[in-house]
């Protein structure tokens, strides 16, 4: 799960999250929702800095809003995040 974020971040994710989406057409996030196949509850945790964006999610997300991996990972703070710690399997 990512990390405490404080409101500001958040306000800062969710309302780039609005532009872009908004800057393609779409008019509500149940409209992008629909048109992308993912789910409305993941979008919004995932730019609300609730949960992180899984890997094989942030090339749909950004060819649909029509930005680069770097642009997207920084609006929702993900180049900041610690790396997960390795599960030892021993």
């Amino acid at each position: 799960m990512a990390q405490k974020q404080t409101a500001e971040n958040i306000e800062s994710a969710w309302n780039w999250f609005i532009s872009k989406y908004e800057a393609r057409g779409y008019k509500s996030l149940n409209q992008f929702s629909i048109a992308t196949g993912m789910q409305k509850s993941s979008l919004s945790r995932y730019f609300h800095l609730e949960r992180e964006i899984p890997s094989g999610t942030v090339g749909r997300l950004c060819a649909e809003l029509k930005v680069s991996p770097e642009e997207l990972l920084k609006a929702v703070g993900a180049l900041g995040w610690p790396a997960k710690p390795k599960r030892n399997r021993g």
